[in-house]
């Protein structure tokens, strides 16, 4: 067994797992995070029932909490195309194709984060520690601060995100061109029928925007995703999450016919935008250095399982790390995620090709592969069964 864990990173894979530790009654571990505090403007979070199945293993039945909204359906709205295409909207279930029912959740991160904290003390994370310079001894290593104080430990997991501090190949940053938008619109009631249990996907020519209620407040979600044909650097400093873009823009850049979106897009008070990173490689360990979440695999989220994901590795990680799988821990751990992860990248860039499309014939053939995704239940497992089923508690890994 490690002697002493640091995790670097206080984001949803770091606490993650930091509870499962803790949940186990291995006390001896640290959570690092660079900022004041973890927590930031509100913005919603889709955590899909592979996630949401490894959080109920740390608190049973945790999202019947009011804090978290579960979602039924997937609607998809097409947007006209000229004079060629008519708008046209696909109502796909997710409901019965979850075999053991468990929910799809959306909620306020801040809400996540507050949940994964409140089992940790203070002498289990602590705030505002920059790492500078991580050095290894041979099976110790030891990590500095930019306060001046150090740690030691003998297995160090990086959780610290795309840009994280604690890997030496940064120069597999990708910028992708692509921005995101977001923020929350409090209390909002529309005029249009409208259900609160499912996710909106609006498409159109080069861009998406997705919305959904995140709490039985009725505050509403947004997110667009936008691609930039301007091939100029966008440094780190622009990638902070809280950049104010000016409101009349953003409705003038998501602009629709769609008499509801256009209702949604005038109730838009504030929204932040940054650029979209990818990593052009995964990295899974080095020596006895693990990485998890957007530090091992970030990508561009156009599948909505970066949280899922982080969640995942945390947990794998966790069970490997309690079986004291202390030789050779990062193969094992590779050997649980890698392929999965590597499908679920891909399946990311073919959502990028079929959301993005500009041209009349990817926009004919993606109207009608929703409407018969809509009828099929064994398209619908085929295309989401495989990311919702998974368990790491069962030998195969699936239902």
């Amino acid at each position: 067994m490690f002697k002493k864990i640091i995790i670097l990173g206080g984001g949803i894979a770091g606490l993650t797992l930091a509870n499962f530790l803790k949940k186990n009654n291995f006390n001896n571990f640290r959570v690092y995070e660079k900022l004041e505090n973890n927590l930031s403007k509100s913005t919603g979070i889709q955590l899909s029932p592979n996630a949401v199945r490894i959080l109920d293993f740390l608190d049973s039945k945790f999202y019947l909490d009011n804090n978290f909204h579960r979602m039924n359906y997937l609607n998809i709205h097409s947007q006209p195309y000229k004079n060629f295409l008519p708008e046209l909207e696909s109502k796909i279930s997710l409901q019965n194709i979850i075999n053991d029912k468990t929910p799809y959740l959306t909620c306020d991160r801040n809400v996540l984060l507050k949940f994964l904290e409140k089992s940790l003390s203070p002498k289990d994370i602590f705030y505002n520690k920059k790492v500078t310079q991580v050095i290894k001894d041979h099976n110790i290593i030891r990590v500095k601060f930019s306060n001046g104080s150090e740690d030691y430990c003998d297995l160090l997991i990086s959780a610290d995100g795309i840009f994280s501090n604690s890997r030496t190949d940064n120069n597999i940053i990708k910028n992708t061109n692509f921005y995101a938008f977001r923020g929350v619109i409090k209390n909002f009631y529309s005029q249009y029928p409208t259900a609160n249990d499912a996710i909106n996907l609006w498409l159109a020519n080069n861009k998406h925007l997705v919305t959904y209620f995140i709490n039985n407040k009725n505050d509403l979600s947004f997110t667009g995703v936008i691609k930039s044909f301007d091939k100029k650097n966008v440094e780190e400093k622009n990638a902070n999450y809280s950049n104010v873009f000016p409101t009349a823009e953003f409705r003038s850049l998501f602009f629709s016919d769609s008499k509801v979106l256009r209702e949604i897009l005038d109730n838009v008070q504030e929204v932040y935008r940054w650029p979209i990173f990818s990593l052009k490689k995964r990295v899974f360990y080095r020596d006895n250095q693990i990485f998890i979440g957007d530090s091992s695999h970030g990508m561009v989220p156009f599948q909505a399982q970066g949280a899922a994901l982080a969640i995942e590795d945390a947990y794998v990680l966790y069970e490997q790390i309690i079986k004291n799988v202390t030789n050779n821990l990062g193969v094992f751990y590779f050997n649980k995620r890698n392929s999965r992860i590597r499908k679920i990248i891909l399946r990311s860039h073919l959502n990028v090709f079929i959301f993005h499309g500009s041209n009349f014939l990817i926009i004919f053939l993606r109207t009608i592969f929703f409407k018969i995704l809509e009828k099929s239940f064994l398209l619908k497992k085929y295309m989401f069964g495989w990311i919702f089923n998974y368990n790491p508690r069962s030998s195969s890994y699936f239902f």
